[in-house]
């Protein structure tokens, strides 16, 4: 073979060897990315969901769902779940969302409903989210960022909410003004509202949604 044969297949092969690195670097780019941080212990987020409930007031009632990649297993797993108000019909609108209430309804505003998880055995199995062993935290205040809703999504959110330890499945003690953090950059699914889970009339458990959507 020839010097100018050999040469002609290395260069082939070196951008074949450029081409694959980039198909690599352009997929990770990509790929959905973001964490849920609980104290000490973070876990990445690797889907999102949207559920849209409709008009609610003068805003939209837009449901955000974030999960890891499991969340059932050996292996901690994460699931963030916010219950927004919206200017947008369709979308949750770019800005800074702060605690408000389900009755007054303003956009920009999320729930003390939502509720982040993070350890073992995330499940739905009463219609509303519970773990074996982890954390479980609700927020109490913070700031939830909307910084882009078009074809990818990035959200965030940082502040303090009320903490539920639980080990083998029953709570072991609860803390307040715990600190939790959040991120999420990548695509979200849109799925259909559900409906309510109601409890009953007598009981102090006020109403609240399924959080079926996030095992979709």
């Amino acid at each position: 073979m020839n010097n100018s044969m050999k040469l002609l297949m290395l260069i082939f092969i070196g951008l074949l060897w450029s081409c694959s690195r980039d198909d690599e670097s352009n997929k990770d780019a990509n790929a959905n990315h973001g964490y849920l941080k609980i104290g000490d212990q973070t876990v990445e987020l690797t889907q999102g969901f949207l559920e849209n409930y409709g008009v609610r007031g003068n805003a939209y009632n837009i449901d955000l769902s974030l999960k890891s990649k499991s969340i059932s297993g050996n292996e901690d797993g994460a699931v963030v779940y916010f219950e927004l108000f919206s200017s947008m019909q369709n979308n949750l609108a770019k800005g800074d969302y702060n605690l408000g209430g389900y009755s007054e309804s303003w956009a920009y505003t999320y729930t003390k409903w939502g509720q982040s998880l993070l350890g073992k055995n995330i499940n739905a199995a009463k219609g509303g989210l519970s773990l074996n062993d982890g954390v479980s935290i609700k927020p109490t205040s913070g700031s939830f960022k909307v910084v882009e809703n078009s074809t990818v999504y990035k959200v965030s959110f940082t502040g303090k909410g009320i903490a539920s330890v639980y080990k083998d499945g029953v709570l072991v003690s609860t803390q307040s003004d715990v600190v939790f953090s959040m991120q999420y950059e990548g695509d979200i699914k849109r799925v259909e509202a559900k409906n309510f889970t109601a409890k009953k009339k007598s009981s102090t458990e006020r109403i609240e949604k399924t959080h079926d959507v996030i095992f979709n």
